[in-house]
């Protein structure tokens, strides 16, 4: 090798507190670091030391055990030791998804892989052939049977932009994720027809021996038992690797007893490989669904609070009086305040109540109330409900023609009748709301102007004097009032608001006995009569019509329906058989990559630290044949290095072509570029490793030993600052991701960078490699063809 070269720094941070060195990661497509510190705060960096985000969002015993990016970046996987996931956005730092993995006893979250695989579907027909960007060019071909796809294309029509934005809703709810215009937009994301052939899956390994599947962020497929290893001994997830052109994923497992030994398992989702062309637009919508739903449940939580709003404070004003009234004169509020409206006399009782108890401040209050309160429902109905339940539909009329192109023999999990009795509840919904909205707007009417009259009768009750000016534009101001209004006020809405059928809170366990609707029967037509039942002023089914009530039953509909998706694609993940690596310890350096060789066969690389050989090198290949989905590993072999005298701090595989090593000796740290692959072009070194036959012990052959001049010479292609200061301990890369790829298609350079913890835990500094190198870099790393 010739002379090394230096890398360039691009930004250095000092923390205020001590980072976890386990727990660092670079964003793929953005400039930014995230890291956590040992006191549980979790932040987020910008290259220019600017804090994006930072919280602790967990008490207690609580603590992180691992963070991830999402392969395009947007957003950050937070894992906790109570086995949740927390999904943060990687610009509103919003809380957007939270799920947990199964285990309700605390549990630590041993793993997080977070990937991105394709369908091998087409994004659509209209773009199959390069060049053809119009239906025009497509009809001027003649060649329409070979190319286009009706049901596809039109299931692909981008329809969601087109519609109003979702509505930002006031803070303070349970979901804060709704009210800020940043997270809301992350969260409704419209479907882009570009990801229709990707599928972004997240698998999760827990400390008891779990694996949570999840896609598009958060729709949960399942958990299973992680395979058991040789001897029936049970284990974990420690390592997750995946290539996008391969539904079937590589795992790394550690058995928890009677060693720290380390084995290779492949789990095959066929859920991906022999899924339908729709697998992306369904997954896509089925979790932009479940996100309207918990949208629509904090509106109808909002609704319930503002309707409250308007009915205690007048209730305990009015509550007062009627018991005056029922005492002395045997009448109720209702029909005193009728009586003063229709023949102008006022009752001693509602004289001092309106002058002594109500006044001025009172009625100022009784006014706030009533009259905030309804316009804010009438805004959530307007502006957040009925836009929701308009998007519901939407999606639901797009799972509708998945199911009816799909036919009988679909594995989707779901049919058409079950999402058309998923639309009869959502209008549901929409009928109830409209109503909801017709009576708000004719109730803020018919209060505007009772609470005129109700402010002019306190001024009249209270004013001893004779007739004078005022007295006359007292008398104009009472001309001006609707009294019909004001007497349709009093007798049909005062006391007893028609908001009431709609916004009354439900008994707690009324679905336990709930027996309308059930089994997938239409209840629209039923709710409809009921409701005209209920204007008739006959008996009617009071639960019935309730925001809430109907909720919870579209809810438990939709529930089923999503379950019964899951179940689908949990009956088509395969685990195949455990392969022996070898010994590791718990915080032994190690990694995993998959890399593409053709579309039957991958390899799959694990690099490690032996358990008690802090200086040695062992890298595992495991060549798997692929076919219909379903892997068969073709052949494990194994290479070691013994690298001088020194210590592997930590290790990462960085590319396809070679593996990056923090190496300690002499108190001397150097970052070691170590080539991996046998048959390599053009390699960083003349070094090239030969892997032999992999025993169960760990060995693949003879282990070649370097003195530390050799390591230096043959594997330091990059050198690292000698600043005494700054002590590198931990090493972390910067993943690749599809935002690496320019307009043009080109790989940017710029990527390869890699992310140094000094020893102290209290800086970090972000390194690339220099513009001349990194071209090269990348010119040896261009995508496998996948002839």
């Amino acid at each position: 090798m010739g002379a090394p070269s230096h890398f360039q720094l691009l930004s250095e941070k000092t923390l205020h507190h001590t980072a976890d060195p386990a727990l660092v990661a670079y964003c793929p497509s953005m400039d930014l670091v995230a890291l956590v510190t040992i006191d549980q705060q979790v932040l987020i960096y910008r290259l220019n030391g600017q804090r994006v985000y930072g919280a602790t969002q967990k008490t207690g015993a609580y603590r992180v055990t691992s963070i991830r990016w999402k392969p395009n970046g947007q957003l950050l996987a937070i894992a906790w030791s109570d086995g949740s996931i927390r999904l943060v956005g990687a610009e509103s730092s919003k809380i957007v998804h939270w799920f947990s993995t199964g285990i309700r006893q605390a549990s630590d979250i041993t793993c997080i892989g977070w990937s991105t695989n394709l369908t091998n579907r087409s994004t659509s027909s209209v773009t199959q052939k390069k060049g053809e960007d119009s239906w025009n060019t497509i009809l001027a071909t003649g060649e329409l049977d070979a190319i286009l796809d009706l049901p596809r294309d039109l299931s692909l029509i981008d329809i969601e932009t087109s519609l109003p934005k979702l509505s930002v809703l006031a803070a303070g709810g349970s979901d804060e994720v709704f009210s800020s215009r940043s997270s809301l937009d992350a969260l409704f994301r419209a479907f882009d027809p570009k990801d229709n052939n990707a599928v972004d899956v997240m698998v999760v390994g827990t400390l008891p021996g779990t694996i949570h599947l999840s896609i598009y962020d958060s729709f949960e497929i399942g958990s299973f038992p992680s395979p058991r290893l040789p001897g029936d001994t049970a284990s974990q997830l420690v390592l997750h690797a995946s290539h996008k052109q391969y539904s079937t994923h590589s795992l790394l497992l550690r058995a928890s007893a009677p060693g720290p030994r380390l084995y290779f398992v492949p789990m095959d989702l066929r859920f991906i490989s022999a899924s339908s062309e729709y697998l992306s637009l369904l997954a896509s919508r089925a979790t932009a669904l479940q996100n309207l739903l918990r949208y629509i449940d904090q509106v109808q939580l909002q609704m319930s609070i503002e309707w409250k709003s308007t009915q205690e404070l007048p209730g305990r004003f009015l509550s007062n009086i009627n018991e005056t009234l029922m005492e002395k004169d045997n009448r109720d509020i209702v029909q005193a305040l009728y009586h003063s409206v229709a023949t102008g006399h006022t009752f001693p009782s509602v004289r001092e109540w309106l002058v002594d108890e109500l006044s001025e401040r009172g009625h100022k209050r009784w006014d706030k109330a009533v009259t905030t309160g309804l316009e804010n429902l009438r805004r959530l109905v307007h502006e957040n409900m009925l836009p929701a339940l308009e998007r519901c539909s939407l999606i639901l009329s797009r799972f509708s023609g998945i199911a009816k192109f799909q036919g009988s023999n679909s594995s989707l999990g779901f049919t058409t009748q079950q999402i058309n009795t998923i639309m009869d509840r959502v209008a549901c919904l929409h009928l109830v709301s409209s109503k909801i909205l017709i009576q708000v707007v004719d109730e803020l009417e018919l209060f505007t102007s009772f609470s005129s009259w109700l402010r002019n009768e306190i001024d009249r009750v209270a004013s001893d004097a004779s007739a004078s000016p005022a007295d006359d534009a007292a008398a104009e101001k009472e001309a001006s009032i609707d009294h019909n209004k004001v007497l349709s006020y009093i007798q049909n809405a005062m006391t007893s608001s028609p908001l009431a059928i709609y916004m009354e809170k439900p008994p707690e366990d009324f679905l336990e006995d709930w027996t309308h609707g059930e089994d997938g029967m239409p209840m629209y037509d039923l709710l409809d009569k009921q409701l005209q039942k209920q204007e008739r002023g006959l008996p009617y089914i009071k639960l019935l019509p309730r925001v809430e009530v109907l909720y919870k039953l579209l809810m438990r509909q939709t529930g089923m329906i999503f379950g019964q998706i899951a179940d689908a694609e949990m009956r088509n993940v395969l685990f195949g058989k455990p392969y022996e690596v070898g010994p590791a310890h718990d915080d032994s350096p190690m990694h995993m990559r998959m890399i593409a060789e053709n579309k039957s066969t991958c390899e799959t690389y694990i690099a490690y630290v032996p358990g008690g050989s802090q200086g040695i090198l062992q890298v595992v290949r495991v060549i798997m044949s692929l076919e219909n989905g379903i892997s068969s590993p073709h052949s494990v072999s194994s290479t070691s290095l013994q690298l001088g005298n020194g210590i592997i701090k930590d290790l990462k595989i960085w590319d396809d072509s070679e593996i990056l090593a923090l190496w300690e000796s002499n108190t001397t740290t150097s970052l070691l570029n170590i080539p991996y692959k046998s048959n390599l072009k053009g390699n960083l070194s003349n070094y090239a490793l030969n892997y032999s036959p992999h025993s169960s012990k760990g060995k693949g052959g003879p282990t070649p030993h370097f003195s530390n001049q050799e390591v230096l010479q043959q594997f330091c292609k990059y050198k690292l600052s000698t600043d005494q200061a700054f002590v590198p301990e931990r090493l972390e890369i910067r993943a690749s991701s599809d935002m690496r790829h320019n307009e043009g298609g080109e790989k940017q350079a710029d990527s390869r960078r890699i992310i140094l913890l000094s020893k102290d835990r209290l800086h970090y500094r972000v390194l690339r490699l220099g513009k001349a190198d990194a071209l090269s870099e990348v010119a040896e790393d261009e995508d496998i063809s996948m002839s």
